[in-house]
């Protein structure tokens, strides 16, 4: 019965959602309208039932129902439905400011809780497709830094064409893009998103204002999105590492970091500057140091880490020193050439050289990770010299943004499948050729099998292997003479 529901969401939104009394009524006036009801339910509700909820599923599941089967919604669109319900049942932006601020006064972490809880309380967060995720930790035999492995079931795979072609996209549409202000209360459609349940609050870094919101698929704990209130372009120069150091003194218990400005060797949304951070410490982040350098700036400490993909660690007390050194090694970097490692800065195609930034706060001492990059393609590797080689493909194709170059790889969901099939082979419980037959996709994995069939690993054992070949592949200074050599060279370069 719609009535009944439309008290139980009424009573979730009193008890999760912090609704009051007077706004209750308002509200169940509004959903007895949008359901075309007269008159509300007069019967008893189980409040203990919905007080035991974390989540409102089976809620938001029953509205859509009914919507599909007595009011002739399509499903989309019933679903979409719903997210309006819940965006009604939420507090409004202004009120979820104030109750941020409120909360930040006494502990900044208090207030990204709150607005976490939020998410997951109004769906926003879809915590429980985003449990579904399969993840483990890649651990090796040769002591080198452990990483972590998800399959992400939540989120569709993306084609770093398509991606590329975002750069310098012209947005005509509303909003512009998915970080867009403008999304607040987005009603929504085939193409794009619902909105109405989304939360965000203001930031300024430095003198700039930013909004601060979770991301919907939370790789991992806490999982934000710091987005610029202007839909601009992607940057990396000394004013974002600024703005990255001085988001760790507002939330020093985040970290923070910037994906890389360019298509192959950046995030996945390049036309509209942001972030990413959270409350996780990602595995670059547990990698040793490897040795110290110059980098002639007063109070920093200067490190080359052991990890997969070429990173410096800078430490500092002083946020100034510390983005005059990062300045210093992205200016440098950005106009780098080193032909022996396949590196060019610039050519007849545009600018190739890049850095993923990384900040944290811990103790009162910053630290920026700087990862370099490049997004170079040859005849041998049309994809990117520094990306995923083809080899990989079968594996993870996608371009390696800022979460994946700190050690967090995000494989596609057809993995799943994927991979339980590769199981059943190696095991003699399917035949290879007719499973072929029925998903061709699978032609790609003979290689892998065969490999597994002699080597005795196990399938997860095989893509901790193949991820770490794909950082390693990334780096822009491999781990041999050669790229030692011209590590060396360009360090030089800065004193």
């Amino acid at each position: 019965m719609i009535s009944e529901l439309i008290e139980k969401l009424i009573a979730y939104a009193q008890i999760h959602l912090h609704m009051d009394e007077e706004d209750a009524i308002y509200k169940r006036n509004l959903l007895l309208k949008e359901f075309k009801l007269d008159a509300p339910y007069e019967g008893e509700i189980d409040r203990k039932a919905i007080e035991e909820m974390e989540v409102p599923d089976a809620l938001m599941a029953e509205g859509k129902e009914y919507l599909v089967s007595s009011m002739g919604y399509e499903e989309k669109a019933a679903g979409r439905e719903m997210v309006w319900v819940m965006g009604l049942l939420t507090p409004l932006p202004s009120q979820v400011n104030q109750n941020f601020a409120a909360l930040y006064d006494v502990d900044p972490k208090l207030a990204t809780d709150y607005l976490y809880d939020l998410g997951v309380k109004n769906n926003y967060y879809a915590k429980t497709e985003v449990d579904r995720n399969i993840g483990w930790l890649a651990e090796y035999e040769d002591g080198k830094t452990s990483l972590e492995i998800t399959i992400n079931l939540s989120k569709p795979e993306k084609n770093n064409k398509d991606i590329a072609k975002l750069v310098n996209a012209k947005s005509t549409s509303y909003p512009k893009c998915v970080l867009c202000h403008e999304n607040l209360g987005f009603e929504g459609n085939d193409t794009k998103a619902a909105r109405e349940s989304i939360r965000f609050v203001p930031v300024t870094l430095d003198d700039e204002k930013w909004y601060l919101q979770y991301s919907p698929y939370g790789y991992y704990d806490h999982h934000c999105i710091l987005f610029y209130e202007k839909h601009v372009p992607m940057e990396v120069s000394p004013r974002i590492i600024s703005k990255l150091i001085a988001f760790t003194d507002l939330f020093p218990h985040f970290f923070v970091g910037s994906n890389s400005d360019l298509p192959i060797v950046g995030g996945s949304i390049l036309n509209h500057e942001h972030f990413q951070g959270g409350a996780h410490r990602l595995p670059v982040m547990f990698s040793k140091e490897e040795y110290e350098f110059d980098v002639n700036v007063k109070g920093v400490k200067a490190v080359k880490l052991d990890f997969y993909n070429t990173v410096f660690k800078l430490t500092s007390k002083s946020k100034e020193a510390l983005v005059e050194a990062g300045s210093k090694i992205l200016s440098a970097w950005q106009n780098y050439d080193d032909p022996e490692n396949s590196i060019i800065a610039n050519d007849e195609n545009g600018r190739h050289s890049t850095t993923t930034n990384i900040a944290e706060k811990i103790n009162g001492e910053y630290s920026l990770y700087i990862i370099l990059r490049n997004n170079r393609c040859d005849a041998t590797y049309p994809d990117g010299i520094f990306h995923a080689h083809p080899e990989y493909h079968h594996i993870k194709k996608e371009g390696i943004g800022l979460i994946e170059a700190m050690g967090l790889f995000i494989l596609p969901a057809r993995l799943k499948r994927q991979l339980a099939s590769v199981d059943d082979v190696v095991a003699g419980k399917v035949d290879f050729d007719k499973l072929i037959e029925e998903h061709p996709d699978m032609a790609e994995f003979k290689t892998m099998i065969e490999d597994l069939k002699k080597s005795g690993k196990t399938s997860k054992e095989y893509v901790n292997d193949v991820c770490r070949g794909i950082l390693n592949n990334t780096a822009v200074f491999k781990n041999d003479e050669k790229g030692k050599k011209g590590l060396k060279a360009f360090l030089a370069t800065l004193k």
